[in-house]
């Protein structure tokens, strides 16, 4: 088959929208022709390039709104890839893939849409109108597409458009690898982490992570070391300020602290195996289920996460951590001491193992496959 994927950010650009479909999309180029049409997230990214068997190519445009970018020109794109592929896949939310989808189904393509999340920026009634803007988008993208893809029942029921749609809706977990360490990193970590309890977080430094609740749940926690992997920054679309008054809470709230920026393969899973326990502080939609809470439970470490729909879903499956109330920086400290006294009852080895199963990506491969086919 003949696939045309678009996303507006893709990979080297890490996000969870990013690295869900980029290992789908690896597993179908072995059997199936896959084309990328992104836009550059950069200046120094190439415009067009292989990655794991698909062609990439970036789309240019005339500014950005936000994270989100204004290409008339994307047009003429869209027109001609659509007409060279079977199937079009939409990478859920965006604003920009609805002229795609449009066109797609125009000429009687078959449409499937990645529901990743809700966009949801906070702040202004500028960022309250992109909210909107984007919603009525999806919207529309979602009742042109033949089939949508969610994470969990849990995270759908709690949309509001999905009602328009259950005839639509298929279920799949993300595509989530079992991850090795590595043994000369684990020996470096392990003299730099000594006795200390190591409290870990893995992601985007991004305003809907809640990295202000964890570092006011750590304020004052003895002997504890706050330790951080994923893109932060500029690397962060949209996000460098969020980054830079985190580092000023950091240092105002003497929380120790580490950035081990964006970790991958073999030395992200030496941060899951080295940490004492995972927080995911997120706070509101955007954050859809937490892929990082699944690899580190695999690791066989215990994970703390917020009461949202989808993101307390790993938890519930696994009963390897704590749910608490999003925002609740006392309930993460306790949640936290209660996993450093407890450890066992939230990673035995049949925990472990049952996490394993629960999160097989071949189960997911063989629901691409079939999908696809």
């Amino acid at each position: 088959m003949k696939i045309l994927f678009f996303s507006p950010y893709y990979y080297p650009y890490v996000s969870g929208l990013t690295t869900y479909p980029s290992k789908i999309l690896k597993h179908l180029a072995k059997k199936n022709k896959i084309t990328v049409l992104t836009f550059p997230h950069n200046e120094k990214v190439a415009r067009g390039e292989e990655i794991d068997g698909c062609t990439v190519r970036r789309l240019p445009y005339l500014f950005k709104i936000s994270k989100g970018f204004i290409s008339p020109q994307s047009i003429y794109y869209f027109l001609r890839e659509s007409l060279k592929n079977d199937i079009i896949i939409l990478n859920q939310p965006n604003f920009e893939g609805l002229l795609l989808s449009i066109i797609g189904r125009l000429l009687g393509k078959k449409i499937i849409s990645l529901f990743h999340c809700k966009l949801h920026l906070s702040g202004n009634i500028f960022a309250k109108f992109i909210n909107v803007t984007v919603d009525v988008a999806v919207f529309l993208q979602l009742a042109m597409s033949t089939n949508i893809i969610g994470y969990t029942k849990d995270y759908i029921s709690s949309i509001w458009m999905m009602k328009f749609f259950k005839n639509k809706i298929l279920f799949s977990l993300p595509p989530i690898e079992k991850l090795v360490s590595d043994k000369k990193f684990e020996t470096q970590l392990l003299k730099e982490k000594g006795g200390k309890i190591w409290v870990g977080f893995a992601g985007r430094i991004a305003q809907e992570k809640g990295v202000e609740y964890l570092i006011g749940a750590m304020k004052g926690m003895k002997n504890a070391e706050l330790i951080l992997a994923g893109p932060y920054g500029a690397d962060v679309a949209g996000e460098n300020n969020y980054y830079q008054r985190i580092v000023t809470l950091l240092k105002q709230s003497r929380v120790p602290y580490r950035f081990f920026g964006n970790l991958r393969g073999r030395q992200l899973g030496t941060f899951y195996k080295m940490i004492d326990v995972l927080v995911l502080s997120s706070t509101n939609q955007t954050e859809a289920f937490g892929m990082v809470q699944a690899e580190c439970m695999m690791a066989g470490t215990p994970v703390i996460a917020s009461n949202l729909p989808g993101v307390r879903v790993p938890i519930q499956l696994t009963k390897m951590g704590i749910i608490v109330e999003p925002k609740n920086s006392q309930q993460i400290s306790d949640a936290i001491m209660k996993i450093i006294k407890n450890k066992s009852t939230y990673s035995s080895e049949t925990l472990h193992w049952n996490a394993e199963k629960i999160f097989d990506i071949q189960n997911v491969f063989r629901f691409y496959d079939k999908l696809i086919g």
